[in-house]
């Protein structure tokens, strides 16, 4: 294979392509705040280098990656596209694939929104029930969290966001993109708060304080730089050491997914799982 870049193959490369291998991985990332150290592009580097890795390692090409998704955070150079738009938009990229013959599809998000995340596993759930050409497709979201995670003893709490773990890979990545020099957090006690609940950044309000109320919220106005962790123990040996101890194994399951997945498509085995309805419904949940 002369690349693992989808859009650097031509329509013949594809068809070649598609006669021996029906794998694709589509990355997405977004345009986002990232403090003063890191670019507004940090998660699109987190969603497009590692899913080259994991191509090199499935022997799959990656398609272009969607850049924009929703933030949340509202500071200068922060582009939030709503959660309905960027799950219509990759609904559409996956009936696309789905249509050209691709049976494994392969979403690696590089940014861990909450929000467009539970709306795009919902949807594509959607998609997937009102659309039966879909059923044999396994269409699959690969968090690398889901596979590997390190708590550093020096750190009190979490590292969401710009933090030691983000700053490390890109340190792996781009270093060239890394200022450390200019690394800054918001004042300590709020810089804190936000190290141990990701949401602290959001100030949610409403007209009544009646929980049927829909809340306005907004990024708390004395956020000004919006970093969520410790980037001050970043170091590119932990980026790469982050990078292959999450994709190592990611590959292996992914591996045998699609040879599970092919042997059922042939047999027409299914396995039944519970619905994220029943795992939802808080009456499920009582005691």
């Amino acid at each position: 294979m002369r690349t693992h870049a989808m859009g650097e193959m031509t329509v013949k490369e594809i068809r070649e392509y598609l006669k021996t291998n029906k794998t694709i991985i589509v990355p997405y990332g977004v345009v986002e705040q990232h403090g003063y150290h890191l670019p507004l592009s940090m998660d699109i580097h987190n969603a497009e280098v590692p899913s080259y890795i994991l191509a090199e390692k499935l022997g799959c090409i990656v398609a272009p990656p969607l850049n924009y998704c929703f933030s949340g955070g509202q500071l200068p150079g922060t582009i939030n596209v709503r959660p309905t738009t960027f799950c219509a938009m990759m609904c559409d990229i996956v009936e696309a694939l789905a249509r050209q013959g691709f049976e494994n599809i392969l979403i690696f998000p590089g940014h861990g929104g909450t929000e467009s995340l539970a709306q795009l596993k919902e949807s594509l759930r959607i998609l997937k029930w009102i659309n039966p050409e879909l059923e044999k497709v396994m269409i699959m979201i690969l968090r690398r969290g889901e596979f590997w995670s390190r708590k550093d003893p020096r750190m009190d709490g979490q590292d969401f966001h710009a933090g030691d773990s983000e700053t490390s890979l890109m340190l792996a990545y781009r270093k060239n993109l890394v200022q450390l020099d200019q690394l800054e957090m918001d004042e300590p006690e709020l810089a804190e708060r936000m190290r141990h609940d990701q949401d602290a950044y959001q100030l949610c309000t409403t007209l009544s304080g009646q929980p049927q109320e829909i809340p306005t919220t907004r990024q708390r106005p004395e956020i000004k730089v919006g970093v969520m962790g410790y980037p001050e123990f970043a170091t590119a040996e932990r980026g790469r050491e982050n990078q292959e101890n999450s994709l190592t194994p990611m590959a292996e399951m992914i591996r045998k997914a699609i040879a599970e997945a092919e042997a059922n498509r042939k047999s027409g085995k299914r396995i039944e799982v519970r619905s994220p309805s029943f795992e939802n419904n808080e009456y499920n949940h009582k005691k």
